[in-house]
């Protein structure tokens, strides 16, 4: 039976061999996957050419020779494109695919032999299994025929169930278990020579992997926390030593990769560990670098403005956590996470978060305008609605204010900006104004006379500026004859203004006591009289209510 057997697999061999050289097809052209059939043949016919290529390297250990290796890795990346690896992460999926072939290898020369008749040779199927074995060719939506994602994952469980039972070839080398058990990828690299140089104890496989790779994962890993463990401890810029790091942890995946060739689910697990910590490192000096740029920008404006130094930290956060999500984004991608669906699901919510958040969007826009509008900065005094005082702090959230009495008001800047906002420290000029009242004892000529000193004054005064100056009797009050007085000081300092207000006010005062004047205060007469047939006496009665 036997005997038997491997003729039948001979004459399989020789006559996928013939369809696959009958079309003679360009060493560039894809492999023919418009029906089963081809699709099969295809496959075998790419790998018994690279098996024989890897042969004649193997026995002559020409690790080095470039050409016939170049050749056998172009052999092999034909033969993936039988496979629908859609579902595999793009960070493992060049080596899930080169195991894959090996593996469909493996598997093929040991599955009872295939009748050429009933592989369907047409392409109106929509799938097609391979008899006695779950390994299904679908066709997929560019009419293309490729072995299903779930044959993919279920292929290292149907070699194991395998791999004890003969092959139909003469060739007793189990090529996958060589290619998880040496070095390199699929061909040895030219140290290998020395890993086969030691007993074979260390080529004893232990949990899918040899010794001498479990050996050398573990120096690697040791190796590289003291590399990590120096970094972080020596320097201090974070940008750089996150790079630092990213650049340390992606060379231990190459050599666990590429080198020691460590295959299967541990690969699997090292690649989604180290990818991941690698995407947050990035993401973190994503964010770190436009968040320095933001806050160097603002430095070489040379402004000690809160508000813009709040804006800069704020401007500089909000990018920097676009930059450092959109790279973990892709990262995640890499790593097979469906990040797209996930932001989908998230974008439902999107609405009841916006509505959750508006009062602080609110207050972030307002600082926003302010920072824009330019209408207020630190130390202006102000009045906003009904309140007034000294600027302490304009916030991305929040403006703070000194009264008078002392006082600390916050005014969130979303209610701010809706408010009337009287900035006096931003006047060019000062008004002075003044309304000063004379008793009724006082004549028209002292009156007229007050009014055009009180003029010169302001006229011949350095800081009050020439035009408007006016000063005139204004009106009979109940109890005074009021002069009213309107000048401009020349200042924009609120003290400055005070001093020079308080020193004009002193010199009106001796203008009006030099003249013999004087300052009326609130005052009433009250008249009484007496209605009779007799001559009316009257007495007048005048009580004069003083306050100081």
């Amino acid at each position: 039976m036997t005997k038997i057997a491997s003729w039948m697999m001979g004459a399989l061999l020789f006559l996928f061999s013939y369809l696959t050289q009958a079309s003679d097809p360009f060493p560039l052209s894809p492999p023919n996957l418009s029906t089963p059939l081809h699709a099969l043949t295809s496959f075998n016919g790419l790998v018994a050419e690279a098996n024989n290529e890897l042969n004649r390297i193997l026995e002559e250990k020409k690790y080095k020779t470039e050409p016939n290796r170049q050749k056998v890795y172009a052999l092999f990346d034909k033969a993936t494109q039988v496979f629908d690896l859609s579902d595999v992460p793009d960070s493992s999926q060049n080596r899930v695919a080169l195991e894959s072939v090996m593996l469909m290898k493996e598997i093929l020369d040991r599955v009872p032999p295939i009748e050429l008749s009933k592989i369907p040779n047409s392409n109106t199927l929509t799938q097609w299994r391979v008899p006695e074995t779950s390994l299904e060719l679908v066709k997929q939506a560019d009419g293309q025929y490729r072995f299903s994602k779930q044959t993919v994952k279920g292929l290292y469980r149907d070699y194991l169930l395998v791999k004890h039972l003969p092959t139909h070839s003469e060739a007793s080398l189990d090529y996958f278990k060589y290619y998880s058990l040496s070095a390199g990828r699929l061909i040895p690299p030219s140290w290998f020579y020395l890993i086969e140089a030691l007993p074979s104890a260390f080529m004893v496989e232990y949990w899918n992997q040899a010794l001498w790779q479990w050996l050398g994962l573990t120096i690697s890993i040791a190796g590289i926390g003291i590399v990590l463990l120096l970094l972080f401890h020596n320097i201090n810029t974070p940008v750089i030593r996150s790079i630092l790091a990213v650049l340390t942890l992606s060379g231990f995946l190459y050599l666990a990769d590429y080198q020691l060739n460590l295959t299967g689910a541990l690969m699997s697990t090292l690649n989604i560990v180290i990818e991941l910590i690698c995407w947050l490192l990035l993401s973190q000096v994503a964010y770190l670098i436009i968040y320095q740029a933001c806050r160097l920008l603002m430095k070489k404006q040379r402004s000690n403005s809160t508000l813009r130094h709040s804006l800069a930290q704020i401007i500089g956060t909000l990018f920097g956590s676009m930059a450092a999500i959109a790279c973990l984004g892709y990262g995640l991608n890499r790593l097979g996470v469906p990040v797209y669906g996930i932001v989908t699901g998230l974008s439902l919510g999107g609405m009841a978060i916006a509505l959750a958040i508006r009062p602080t969007m609110e207050n972030l826009i307002g600082g926003v305008i302010l920072f824009l509008d330019k209408s207020l900065s630190v130390g202006d005094y102000c009045q906003i609605g009904n309140q007034s005082g000294v600027i302490e702090q304009i916030g991305v959230r929040s403006t703070r204010l000194r009264a008078k009495d002392r006082t600390q008001i916050t005014i969130t800047n979303g209610d701010l900006i809706k408010h009337e906002i009287i900035n006096f420290s931003r006047r060019d000029r000062y008004p002075f104004k003044a309304t000063i009242g004379l008793r009724y004892e006082t004549d028209m000529s002292q009156l007229q006379t007050i009014t055009k000193k009180i003029a010169d004054l302001l006229q011949e005064h350095t800081d009050v500026l020439d035009s408007p100056i006016r000063v005139h009797f204004d009106t009979f009050n109940a109890y005074s004859l009021d002069i009213k007085i309107l000048a401009h000081l020349n200042t924009t300092n609120r003290e400055t203004f005070l001093n020079l207000q308080q020193a004009l006010l002193i010199s009106i005062s001796q203008i009006v006591e030099a003249e013999g004047a004087k300052f009326a205060y609130p005052s009433n007469t009250t008249y009484l009289t007496a209605d009779s047939l007799q001559p009316a006496v009257a007495t007048q009665v005048q009580a004069i209510n003083q306050n100081a």
